[in-house]
């Protein structure tokens, strides 16, 4: 699959939710993937088994560009409502920092984050706390080789896993947190609607980690979740691809998909083979028509 010309492509495994760690291993390899972005709820909760998974990855070809902790909001959030405390969080989030920088030593990996929703709405605090607890976080990171990426989302997802919806809210955080290994991750699915996000995104610079791409459904998604293969949807991803490239983004390109079991064209429900090669196809189709995009000062 990997053509020399495109960028490094990677493949969250979200996108084959349905899989085992094991069998997205296998699956990557085989279609010659580059990349890997660990989900470490697909990992065992037996330390001891979770480390020897983390070893089957550093013994394969793979490389591991991102990785999303198995609690990886700063507030409760969709997948981990049942812990309130985001000091305790934070606590669980270095716990992996721990498991990953172990696995893999030098290797400069991110992790990814969001803000989670604040207990009854109150967005000051939740703020306050962001910019509290995100320095240490980072500077825990950073002593260990590794960095951290906040991930603005959607509006759709507003009060149920974020409260930054916006790529300048976010970019605010990144500049409060101050520190040089706190940085973020663009998802085009989330990102791709805001007013002139082409060539604002040309001036995200180092402070872009990581990029996540798939594709918005025309007529609006049926869900939170509903996202589509790479050059079926409606998001510029040649002039997004263009304008990274102008930023100076020279990473990855991970594919996340998250859908729902009940629509009727679930790309979970779909052979996961076809599911990532058709978007490895829509990506190269959008690189080699990237947009030549001048730079935003």
């Amino acid at each position: 699959m990997s053509v020399s010309a495109l960028p490094p492509f990677s493949v969250s495994q979200f996108t084959t939710w349905h899989q085992t760690f094991e069998e997205d291993l296998q699956l990557y390899q085989r279609l010659g993937v580059e990349g890997i972005e660990i989900c470490e709820r697909k990992l065992s909760t037996d330390i001891g088994r979770a480390r020897e998974q983390l070893a089957m990855v550093r013994e394969s070809p793979l490389r591991v560009t991102s990785v999303q902790p198995r609690v990886h909001a700063l507030f409760r959030d969709f997948m981990c409502p049942e812990l309130e405390d985001p000091a305790q969080r934070m606590v669980r989030f270095r716990a992996t920092i721990d498991l990953i920088s172990d696995a893999f030593p030098g290797e400069d990996i991110p992790l990814v984050t969001i803000t989670g929703a604040p207990p009854d709405a109150n967005y000051r605090q939740g703020h306050r706390t962001a910019r509290m607890l995100y320095p240490e976080v980072a500077a825990y990171a950073a002593d260990r080789g590794l960095r951290v990426m906040f991930e603005p989302l959607n509006p759709v997802l507003m009060n149920d896993d974020t409260f930054i919806c916006t790529l300048d809210a976010a970019r605010q955080l990144v500049a409060d947190v101050g520190h040089p290994r706190f940085g973020l991750m663009f998802d085009v699915w989330h990102l791709w609607r805001e007013p002139d996000i082409v060539s604002r995104a040309t001036a995200l610079g180092d402070r872009l980690f990581g990029v996540h791409i798939s594709d918005w459904p025309e007529g609006e998604p049926r869900c939170a979740g509903d996202r589509h293969t790479c050059g079926t949807g409606i998001i510029d991803l040649a002039g997004l691809f263009g304008a990274f490239e102008a930023a100076g983004y020279d990473g990855a390109y991970c594919l996340e998909i998250f859908s729902a079991d009940h629509l009727p064209n679930s790309l979970w429900q779909q052979d996961g083979e076809d599911v990532i090669m058709r978007n490895h196809a829509g990506f190269e189709s959008a690189w080699r028509g990237r947009t030549t995009v001048a730079l935003c000062r």
